[in-house]
């Protein structure tokens, strides 16, 4: 058996995959970002549960976890670079004014996790909230740094992708989505909750440590 994360589960192919791959007996891990298709996402547990019960499989034989969304830009105030500058464009990648990224930061993010949240509770699915997951490496961070060919590092290089011009495929797509360090990070946090068998999560790094040292605390 195997832990597979599916991100926008709520509709179309992401639906579809979660319900595959738990007919196969695999552990879902299902993400959305769509506030709006929260009906998306009951629809997508009812339809996994459906598919389980169809196999065989009681609740008590598989584990149902929703995990969240993990911010990737920081407050204004912690944006290495100066908001007059266009180095937050051309360099690190971040163009927000602080007052945009305060508000994907504090309330947008927020927002999107806090309503994945509610759907769990509603469906009585564990929830894995990861919202800051990220802190201190997202993108132009003023703790982190941009990970560049040279001396690549878990514990002072952005766990974020900068935002791309798209010139090549899939960039625009990875744009401020977790890079390789973030998605280790993140993998680690869905293994920490998996261990546990039952009750909801919050996940967090652990500042001057790699991806390797996150930590749970349990939440309502």
């Amino acid at each position: 058996m195997s832990v597979v994360l599916i991100t926008g589960c709520s509709t179309g192919i992401g639906l579809r995959s979660a319900i595959a791959f738990a007919a196969k007996d695999d552990t879902v891990i299902a993400t959305m970002r769509d506030t709006g298709k929260a009906d998306g996402l009951r629809k997508a547990v009812d339809e996994v549960r459906a598919v389980m019960t169809a196999a065989g499989y009681s609740t008590s034989q598989y584990k149902f976890l929703i995990q969240g969304y993990a911010s990737p830009i920081p407050v204004g105030a912690n944006i290495r670079y100066p908001q007059s500058s266009w180095d937050r464009l051309t360099v690190g990648g971040c163009p927000f004014y602080d007052v945009d990224a305060n508000w994907a930061k504090n309330t947008a993010t927020p927002t999107i996790v806090d309503n994945m949240r509610s759907v769990a509770a509603q469906k009585g699915v564990r929830f894995l909230d990861v919202r800051d997951s990220l802190n201190g490496h997202e993108v132009c961070h003023k703790s982190s740094s941009l990970v560049t060919s040279s001396g690549p590092n878990p514990i002072t290089k952005e766990w974020v992708r900068w935002i791309n011009t798209g010139i090549t495929q899939g960039d625009a797509q990875e744009s401020l989505h977790p890079n390789a360090y973030g998605e280790r990070a993140i993998g680690k946090c869905i293994s920490l909750a998996y261990a546990l068998s039952s009750g909801n999560q919050t996940c967090r790094n652990t500042p001057g440590a790699d991806y390797n040292a996150m930590t749970l605390a349990a939440i309502p």
